[in-house]
């Protein structure tokens, strides 16, 4: 019988399956807080944020690649505090710091604090993902399974509800939006904090990169691609769907239903591609996911309507929190558990990299072509040479 290798083989001491799972589910929400709220819904705020204050597709990419950057910057801190600080710290830092950028983000409407916020709320949410994994992958069973799916829980809140408060309330409701956001945010981090009470740090004291990027040069390239490629499918596409709606009387229900299938199909996803990823100690699993990415992001270019547009989402929910999941479980079932922090630090770092640079370009894209079908085709083709990348990874010795 094949086993997870990338995962312990036993619980933590005390631990019931039950109770470690019910943790699981708790520490799940920082996922949901740090990806879910604060990056893949600003996509369902976007577009009332550029009607309501003017913007530019390259000044709304700004605002998310700003976050991109922040959230680099907070990988790159990782790197060095996870050795001192612990992954416990960072992550309770992380969510706190993430929850009130929220909050602050519909506390003005001026665009440099705007950005200011997108900064510090990628800051934050950097140390919340990343730690939060690495804690997950101490838990045992479907832990880091659930954590992951967890941002697929924030997508679908995201999903069911905004859409309807800009269609009962207009445009300039975007700031209730995000303190509405960063309330829910507050509730989910309080359960995530006390989730991680009393935990064991899986990372030494002594930061131990020495093996977080021997032979992982061609999964650690492709993370970044997909980094680069994903983040404009995940900026741009309500508004999109906005664009080439072809009955404006169903536009709300229809960016509400595209953002809940993406949700939902994330949560379902970890479960679908468990046994692939428990099978896979290389670059295959990855590989996988990405193609259904890249179809996913292609697919409402070529069919038009309500049904290409769904379909999109359904593919891309399904698989596009398997790629970071996949990368997880790479360095678990690869790396000795000392240097999973680290790694795991390094390789969101290269993840960041291409994020921060993918919505702003894509936005460009957009505006000098005046169409955002330009920007999501050149996400797509990326997204391909990601696949191509995760493909080569073979497992290390």
């Amino acid at each position: 019988m094949l086993r997870d290798n990338s995962l312990p083989m036993a619980l933590p001491p005390g631990q019931t399956p039950v109770v470690s799972l019910a943790r699981a589910w708790s520490l799940s929400g920082a996922a949901a807080v740090s990806v879910g709220f604060a990056r893949f819904d600003y996509a369902l705020i976007l577009p009332a944020m550029k009607a309501d204050l003017g913007l530019t597709y390259a000044q709304a990419g700004w605002l998310n690649t700003v976050n991109g950057l922040g959230y680099l910057l907070g990988a790159l801190l990782a790197i060095l505090g996870v050795g001192w600080l612990g992954n416990r710290r960072l992550f309770i830092g992380g969510v706190i710091l993430t929850t009130a950028a929220l909050v602050a983000n519909g506390l003005t409407h001026d665009f440099t604090l705007l950005a200011a916020c997108r900064f510090f709320a990628g800051l934050g949410g950097a140390g919340a993902f990343i730690c939060g994994a690495v804690l997950a992958g101490i838990l045992g069973g479907r832990a880091i399974a659930v954590f992951f799916g967890g941002a697929g829980l924030g997508v679908a809140a995201g999903g069911a509800v905004l859409p309807w408060l800009f269609h009962a309330s207009g445009p300039s409701a975007w700031p209730q939006a995000w303190i509405m956001t960063g309330a829910v945010c507050a509730a989910l981090s309080f359960l995530a904090i006390q989730a991680v009470g009393g935990m064991a740090e899986p990372s030494s004291r002594r930061l131990d990169a020495s093996g977080s990027w021997r032979g992982c040069v061609a999964i650690y390239l492709a993370y970044c691609v997909f980094g680069l490629g994903y983040i404009a499918y995940m900026t741009f596409m309500i508004a999109w769907v906005r664009q080439h709606a072809q009955a404006s009387d169903w536009l709300t229900l229809l960016a509400s239903a595209t953002w809940v299938v993406l949700g939902v199909a994330a949560m379902a996803a970890p479960a679908l591609w468990r046994g692939l990823l428990a099978r896979c100690r290389d670059g295959r699993a990855m590989s996988a996911a990405l193609l259904v990415v890249v179809l996913g992001a292609a697919l409402p270019l070529a069919l038009n309507g309500a049904t290409g547009i769904l379909l999109s989402a359904l593919l891309v929910g399904v698989s596009v929190l398997i790629v970071p999941s996949a990368m997880t479980h790479f360095i678990k079932a690869n790396m000795p558990q000392r240097a999973w922090g680290s790694a795991m630090a390094i390789a969101t770092s290269l993840f960041a990299a291409g994020q921060f640079i993918g919505p702003v370009a894509c936005g460009w894209l957009s505006d000098y072509y005046g169409s955002l079908s330009v920007g999501l085709a050149a996400s797509a083709i990326v997204l391909l040479l990601a696949a191509v990348l995760a493909a080569w990874q073979k497992a290390l010795h």
